[in-house]
């Protein structure tokens, strides 16, 4: 059965007058310009407003929607923005766009996908840290991962006070700075109970904070602490060198994280300038790793040139877990 087609100003309108009632009628073609087809065009009796049938499409009003999977890709593949760019052909300026588009529509995914996995029964929940511009602008990352499957649960980035031997000359340049790892730290562990079983096992360090949120966030699980480790070289710091890692899914996932994400390499000169940004990132590439590295490897698309843009050539797949 065909869907009826609505105007987008139905609700708008209906709301002024109750009696509106939305008739819709054909008003000829016109030529999408990135790829040529032709999309048809429809007017609104009521409020004389035209509109098209890919106005209902997340990507519409862009100019490049044929690079939006090609820029997620290379966004979790260790590729910096400007980098990205070259490589397309387009202005840096798009790839910081199509980062923003792209992060939104990532998080609704992920929240679509955790409610139809199974419930929770262990987890693994750490900080990682990084820094916004420079280190003495420090930020940290509360991740929870499922133990087991390493899937990513929730990470969020907060911004944290310069510590050690930079934190004087951090106050002397840019004053003295919010701690946010409370607040983030238990809203991490919020969305894990809303997908975890109610006696869920969080395993963690023994970070003297961690014990006090986690009950009271989650009163009814149960809480590991084991004991810290030195990292090893390979992993960049995050995996730890010996024998077995009671951490180990998480510690791998924030090895994979600072591999794959280029802002969070630890010998990198692509940081992060603004946290929300860092955080649009963070929620990309969760998608990226929960869909594509852990469940399904060979679903992730060849290097090679992109296709060639015709008349012939569909734009159906602009990340097609959404659809």
């Amino acid at each position: 059965m065909m869907k009826v087609l609505e105007c987008p100003n139905f609700n708008s309108n209906k709301a002024a007058d109750p009696n509106t009632c939305c008739r819709v009628i054909k008003q000829g073609f016109f030529k999408r310009k990135f790829d040529g087809r032709k999309i048809r065009r429809f007017k609104c009796v009521s409020c004389k407003k035209y509109f098209s049938s890919s106005t209902f499409h997340p990507a519409s009003g862009q100019h490049k929607p044929h690079l939006n999977s090609a820029i997620a890709f290379k966004l979790g593949s260790f590729l910096s923005q400007r980098r990205i760019a070259r490589e397309l052909k387009i202005n840096p300026k798009t790839v910081g766009r199509k980062l923003i588009y792209l992060a939104e529509r990532a998080r609704s995914i992920n929240e679509q996908t955790q409610k139809s996995e199974e419930k929770v029964v262990k987890a693994q929940f750490d900080d990682m840290e990084t820094w916004i511009h420079s280190k003495m602008l420090p930020a940290s990352i509360s991740l929870v991962v499922e133990e087991g499957t390493r899937r990513i649960i929730a990470l969020k980035a907060a911004s944290m006070p310069a510590k050690g031997l930079l934190a004087e000359k951090s106050r002397l340049k840019y004053g003295p700075r919010r701690d946010d790892r409370p607040e983030v730290r238990r809203a991490v562990l919020q969305i894990l109970g809303g997908v975890a079983e109610a006696n869920v096992t969080i395993t963690t360090d023994m970070c003297p904070q961690y014990s006090t949120i986690i009950l009271e966030v989650l009163p009814k699980a149960s809480h590991i602490e084991v004991k810290g480790r030195r990292g090893c070289v390979v992993g960049q710091g995050e995996l730890k060198s010996g024998d077995h890692d009671p951490l180990f899914d998480l510690n791998h996932t924030a090895a994979m994280l600072r591999a794959n994400v280029n802002r969070l390499g630890r010998r990198t000169w692509c940081t992060s300038k603004r946290l929300d940004r860092l955080q649009d990132h963070l929620d990309l590439y969760a998608w990226f790793h929960n869909e594509y590295i852990i469940h399904n490897p060979a679903k992730i698309p060849k290097p090679g040139p992109l296709p060639r843009i015709d008349k012939k050539w569909r734009t159906d797949f602009v990340l097609q877990a959404a659809s």
